[in-house]
């Protein structure tokens, strides 16, 4: 690991730690803000440092691969299959870092923790846990492998190998492999998923600071390449484990993701709902052209969404008290649009509507919303109550008690707007206070000061001028 640690520089170095497999180890002391290791954020064409980048694995596949390529498992599917492309490649053609590199990664056996490697039977219970179901995760990935392997794998196996010195390769089990890794690995930096060697050996500490981005050259500091920043969250003694943080996610997207739930993940209870466009919508395309063209600066939406209900579980807190998050609503009150306020779906309306729908319709509109989500929350809450508290892992059992609290938060806010829904104002009350007809017309309203009707105060009967 010679070349590794030229890379990594003097102040930490790859080895065992107390609580995890490998770590950054300090070796001088280091003050808190501090920048730990600065290392390249993309490949750069240097074949040695094997930054895992969407744009390179595009590049390497592009003989193989369609300019329409899409997948269920998105920019992790396309960086597990470039990872598996060095280790072929490696196999071939060693290079000293990559070589090391590949060596120091965890191997499947190593790997057992991690829901993707768990018994049926675990995996089972994990799907009854939680709303982000790992089934899906693993349909996603088995269709997605499906296509790889009779569009392009089996065309060609000597350039990609099902098994490499007796280890999977380019097989189902060298894709489950490649996937763990670079899910549990890799960082979002500057709007796109990297896995940056060295960088990805540094382990989780909640109170740790996430990994930055900052610009490795070009005048003022600017307008050069990007490179990925470890930075000291506190001062390190030598010796001591130098931590990062994954950053704020739930506690199934941690499990499901790299295989461990933080202490600071359950202080936050997060549960996934997923709605559809009804299919038999009668104004389904009407509300398709919407989401695809209608909805501003926002990218186009799919038909079938998913949304997070949160709350917190700490005490004396009112900061997440189950309120659905304002994107969910607005969806939400698309898909139920039809009936007498149907006419918003008019061609008059088409650029104004997607607005419309961030602020309550109807009163029937926004009953069918709230009940939505009550009965969607209702659901999950019955599927985790069929599973035993005595069966499976213990994360599970934290899980679903977690997701429970979210749900059912946001079961009893939903339950208080809907008693409250002849208090909320809806559009055509909105309508009439931005024409100035939300009020009743009385004489003395005849001693306005000429023919002034103060910015629509006050009117008279006939007095507007609307053309209806």
């Amino acid at each position: 690991m010679q070349e590794s640690q030229k890379r990594l520089g003097n102040k930490v170095k790859i080895g065992p730690t107390t609580t995890h497999r490998l770590g950054l180890i300090a070796t001088e002391r280091i003050a808190k803000g501090q920048v730990i290791l600065s290392l390249p954020c993309e490949n750069n064409n240097d074949d040695t440092f094997p930054v895992l980048t969407v744009m390179t694995a595009k590049q390497v596949f592009q003989d193989v691969l369609p300019d329409s390529f899409d997948s269920w498992t998105g920019d992790a599917g396309l960086l597990a299959m470039l990872l598996l492309h060095h280790v072929a490649h490696d196999a071939n053609t060693p290079m000293p870092f990559r070589t090391a590199w590949l060596q120091a990664l965890p191997t499947m056996e190593e790997m057992t923790h991690h829901p993707y490697f768990w018994s049926e039977a675990d995996q089972e219970v994990l799907q009854m846990s939680s709303t982000n179901k790992i089934y899906q995760r693993l349909d996603d990935m088995e269709e997605d492998f499906a296509w790889w392997k009779k569009q392009v794998l089996d065309v060609n196996r000597q350039r990609f190998p099902e098994s490499v010195h007796d280890q999977p390769c380019f097989s189902w089990t060298g894709f489950q492999w490649a996937m763990a890794v670079i899910q549990s690995r890799s960082f979002f930096l500057d709007g796109a998923l990297r896995c940056i060697p060295l960088l990805d050996m540094c382990n989780h500490d909640d109170a740790a600071e996430e990994i930055q981005t900052a610009s490795a050259g070009g005048f003022f500091g600017s307008g050069g390449n990007k490179n990925a920043q470890l930075i000291a969250d506190r001062n390190y003694e030598v010796g001591q484990e130098v931590f990062c943080s994954y950053g704020p996610k739930s506690a199934a997207d941690y499990l499901l993701e790299h295989g461990f739930c933080p202490e600071q993940c359950w202080k936050t209870a997060v549960s996934e709902l997923t709605f559809e466009l009804d299919p038999n919508d009668r104004f389904r395309d009407d509300k398709l052209d919407i989401l695809e063209f209608e909805t501003y600066d926002q990218a186009p939406m799919d038909p079938v969404q998913t949304f997070d209900v949160v709350s917190s579980t700490s005490t004396g807190t009112t900061q997440t008290d189950g309120s659905p998050d304002p994107a969910m609503m607005q969806f939400l009150r698309l898909c139920k649009l039809g009936s007498t306020d149907a006419f918003l779906l008019e061609s008059i309306f088409r650029k104004d509507v997607w607005g419309f729908m961030a602020l309550p319709v109807s009163e029937s509109n926004e009953l069918a919303v709230v009940n939505t989500i009550a009965e969607t929350c209702q659901r999950a809450l019955d599927e985790f109550n069929e599973c035993a508290d005595d069966r499976g892992p213990e994360v599970c059992k934290k899980l679903r008690q977690a997701e429970t609290w979210a749900l059912s938060k946001t079961i009893a806010f939903v339950q208080r707007e809907k008693e409250a829904l002849d208090l909320k104002e809806y559009y055509q009350e909105r309508r009439l206070k931005d024409l100035g007809l939300d009020s009743e017309w009385s004489p003395e309203d005849d001693d306005m000061v000429g023919d002034d009707l103060s910015f629509g105060q006050t009117r008279a009967p006939g007095g507007a001028d609307y053309d209806w």
